[in-house]
């Protein structure tokens, strides 16, 4: 087996790369006449600003280096930076004609290159989860086995940057044998149990109540909280306010469901600012018993301490959040978070699934729900006579494990039923083989093959005790071959492209909309040849649209494209940003996400991303953006008050929050990432060695961040990029760190604004230099410039689509696409179907 699996293994790191030769390119009298007019006096003989000399720079496109020098030419005149404003300028008439004939030169270049190279693409991790879903029917997260995959051109499924090594080949065969072991199961249907547990029953607190179920002693715990009636109630959350029961081991691995009956308790701003009253009272009376004749003092500071518990935002609570964690075999897991929302005289049930296995295992509820926590409340808070939202736990149970049928359906859908499940063990076999290799390489499988995986079956089936046991080693062979963990589209013998036969074309299509393998619909098309047609390749792309899978293809396109993985990777600080908390991160993807899947699935005009009349949100972030009458922890589009400055991605606070830097706001990455995603213009690298703003500046701990990179882009090197790119983070200075809006910039205590803090400067201006002022003037200049966000997001799109870079050759199409879209009411539906039925998308 050892040997045939590493014979098969070596296939995986297939890649050929045949260079080809082009002759060098010419320069005309007119291009050379061009350079020298507009260019040489400052990339010639004399200067070469950049490092950059022109006059005597080859035209042998073929060579990258040469190539990229060129390419970076071709930007900066597309781009009117070349030549400098304060030099000769060209007519535009000679610019567009030497760009044309640069752009024609590099892209002929290129494609002579692609059409000699073989690039295997290989599943990335997210496509492998869902893959396995779909063949096998088993959940398997890849993130607990494989490393992360390395991103290219912004994506983690671009087939040159998703490498292959022998570790990973034994990673993927032992995740076979994972998977296989799931999928599969021999004798009777394991006895379930189901295990009910009264955290009251513990009303003393202490941890030493043993509860017996199915031979456990096991250990229930109620924490430090206090009982009424049937319920236990947790306050807040604290290490000694958990409920839950440990010191367990279940009889049977496999799916288990954890069922609570809960409510919440939600105080009314009245009964919020009672509480506060009444401690403060307290510490007041204590004060001046402690202090005679600080009477008047301790009163103003009582009545001044009120005024926060009256008037902030945060004290409109919502319900409790619970969080649901396990620990198994002394790994702490939270397999589940949410609200709490049922009332103590209606109380619901909350199920939660986790897979358990036979280790010692636990199970621990906790109250999550987040009051920030700041100079007035931060003492009050663990106190059980502050008001805050309170979690009513009445009863938790654990059962399973949990099937639907015996044997499993993912057992069913390996080893179906056959005339010859019984009578002929090798002919039933090479059926289970056959269908298994058909739908795993996503494409028919002949003899050969077969036999293949059959002779392997019939190696071990002497040393295995049961049929299930021998056949799981061919299937793990599939699982680990080149076949099913790449999506191979062989070149064709020419150097043309070739177009891809029916199969190859529906795995395209499936991994581009869902992340995973054709469905038989797809495989049925593929079948009949009449997947290619036009009308039915639009077909199938409103349907894959409209089906629940689509949602991978939100998440890792939209999620990469905007960034929205990088959300929580410097998460703003508690002290500066105290209400930023784990549901409102969550909270913050979700909306990002869920309002790209609404402009996509609802026909909405895309250009809607830029700019909108409504949000998608939930009851948590409405709280956050102050938006009234939202209840619940579902999305769910809302139309946006005159006055909220929401409504496009600028506003979002996702985007914010990926571009500060956790203490603070980032103008400078904030106008990146607007000249990237919104304008789709790379402002290139950094200039090296420029350094940092200097410390030793008068004012400067004063001074606002705009005034800190007013200092910055005092230095020529970083005028240059830097007044292209902070103009545009300028315009969203009124965000903070965490996407909160604000008018003023805080110096006070933890960032507090007061009343003699800088009013926001939100004055900015276009890299073409048209000014605007603040998020909406923003808005107004990117439609202005919609042909620009139109082509980065077709760029990114077909990027996405084809798993590959784009390059100069590509230019033509995605300007085709972008003229297909404003034909149809520039809907995001369009543009897919334009991509799926390009010869781009159909051919190799």
């Amino acid at each position: 087996m050892t040997k045939h699996f590493f014979t098969l293994s070596l296939f995986c790191f297939f890649t050929i790369f045949l260079v080809g030769q082009t002759e060098a390119a010419e320069l005309s009298s007119n291009h050379r006449s061009f350079l020298k007019s507009y260019c040489v006096q400052c990339h010639g003989p004399e200067q070469q600003e950049g490092e950059l000399r022109l006059d005597t720079l080859s035209t042998d496109f073929a060579d990258p280096l040469i190539s990229s020098m060129w390419a970076e030419v071709l930007n900066s005149i597309n781009a009117h930076e070349m030549p400098p404003e304060d030099e000769k300028q060209p007519s535009m008439e000679a610019a567009a004609a030497f760009a044309k004939w640069l752009e024609s030169s590099l892209a002929q270049a290129e494609i002579a290159k692609r059409a000699t190279r073989v690039v295997l693409r290989r599943m990335n991790r997210a496509e492998y989860n869902n893959t396995i879903r779909d063949l096998v029917g088993v959940d398997f997260d890849p993130a607990e086995a494989f490393p992360e995959d390395p991103p290219a051109g912004g994506f983690d499924n671009i087939g040159e940057a998703l490498t292959m090594s022998p570790l990973q080949m034994e990673l993927y065969y032992s995740a076979a044998r994972t998977i296989l072991d799931h999928a599969l199961v021999e004798g009777e249907q394991p006895a379930s149990i189901k295990w009910h547990f009264e955290p009251e029953q513990n009303a003393e607190g202490t941890d030493r109540l043993r509860v017996k179920h199915d031979g456990n002693n096991i250990l229930l715990n109620d924490g430090d909280n206090t009982t009424e009636g049937a319920f236990t109630v947790v306050h807040h959350d604290a290490w000694n306010k958990s409920i839950g029961f440990r010191d367990f081991k279940v009889p049977s691995a496999g799916e288990y469901i954890i069922r609570i009956c809960a409510a919440g308790r939600v105080p009314s701003r009245a009964e919020v600012v009672a509480s506060a009253k009444s401690i403060l009272q307290t510490r007041r009376d204590e004060a001046i018993a402690k202090k005679p004749g600080s009477e008047k003092r301790e009163t103003e500071r009582v009545e001044r301490d009120l005024l926060h518990f009256q008037t902030d935002r945060m004290y409109d609570y919502g319900p409790p959040r619970v969080k649901v964690a396990i620990n198994l075999g002394g790994t702490p897991k939270v397999i589940g978070e949410f609200d709490v929302a049922a009332s103590p005289s209606d109380p619901a049930v909350y199920e939660v699934r986790a897979r358990f296995t036979t280790e010692k295992a636990g199970v621990k509820l906790n109250n999550v729900y987040n009051v920030p926590r700041v100079l007035e409340n931060f003492w009050m808070q663990d106190r059980d006579e502050f008001a805050r939202p309170e979690l009513l736990v009445d009863w938790i149970e654990l059962s399973g494990p949990m099937y639907s049928q015996w044997p499993p359906e993912s057992h069913a859908r390996l080893l179906f039923d056959s005339p010859n499940k019984d009578k002929d063990e090798n002919a039933y076999a090479r059926e289970v083989i056959r269908r298994f290799m058909t739908r795993a390489y996503r494409r028919p499988v002949d003899d050969g093959e077969v036999d293949a995986k059959l002779a392997l079956y019939r190696k071990y089936r002497e040393h295995k005790p049961t049929f299930i046991e021998a056949i799981k080693v061919p299937l793990a062979a599939v699982l680990a071959s080149p076949h099913f963990l790449y999506l191979a589209e062989p070149e064709a013998a020419s150097e043309s492209p070739r177009p891809l036969n029916q199969y190859e074309l529906a795995s395209r299509l499936s991994y581009f909309l869902w992340s995973s393998m054709p469905d038989n619909e797809l495989f049925r098309l593929a079948s009949r040849g009449e997947l290619a047609k036009p009308e039915v390749l639009e077909d199938q792309v409103t349907r894959m649209l409209a089906d629940s899978k689509n949602d991978a293809f939100v998440e890792n396109f939209a999620g990469q494209w905007l960034g929205l993985r990088n959300v929580g990777a410097n998460p703003p600080t508690s002290t500066l940003y105290p209400k930023y908390d784990r549901h409102l991160e969550v909270s913050m993807v979700q909306e990002t996400e869920a309002f790209f899947a609404e402009i996509l699935r609802h026909d909405v005009d895309s250009r809607h991303l830029i700019e909108s009349d409504f949000v998608t949100v939930n009851e948590r972030l409405a709280r956050f953006y102050g938006i009234a009458g939202v209840k619940g922890d579902a999305f769910r589009r809302v139309s946006v008050p005159a006055d909220s400055h929401r409504g496009g991605l600028v506003t979002q606070a996702s985007i914010h929050c990926i571009t500060s830097n956790g203490t603070r706001t980032s103008p400078v990455t904030r106008g990146v990432w607007v000249m990237k995603t919104m304008l789709g213009t790379d402002p290139g690298l950094p200039v090296a060695n420029v350094g940092e703003i200097p410390t030793k500046v008068p004012g400067i701990d004063k001074a606002t961040v705009r005034d800190r990179l007013t200092i910055h882009r005092q230095n020529p090197a970083c005028a240059r990029c830097h007044n292209k790119i902070d103009p545009l983070g300028f315009a969203l200075e009124n965000f903070n760190a965490c996407g909160e809006w604000r008018d003023q910039e805080g110096h006070g205590y933890n960032g507090r604004i007061g009343k003699n803090d800088p009013q926001i400067d939100a004055s900015a201006k276009m890299p073409d230099g048209s000014e605007f002022i603040g998020v909406e003037g923003l808005q107004s200049e990117l439609l202005k410039n919609e042909d620009l966000f139109l082509s980065g997001l077709a760029s990114k799109l077909t990027t996405y689509a084809l798993g590959r870079e784009l390059g100069f050759s590509d230019r033509d199409t995605v300007r085709d696409f972008v003229a297909t879209m404003k034909r149809n009411q520039y809907t995001l539906r369009s543009l897919i179907v334009a991509i799926v039925q390009s010869e781009a998308f159909k051919t190799k």
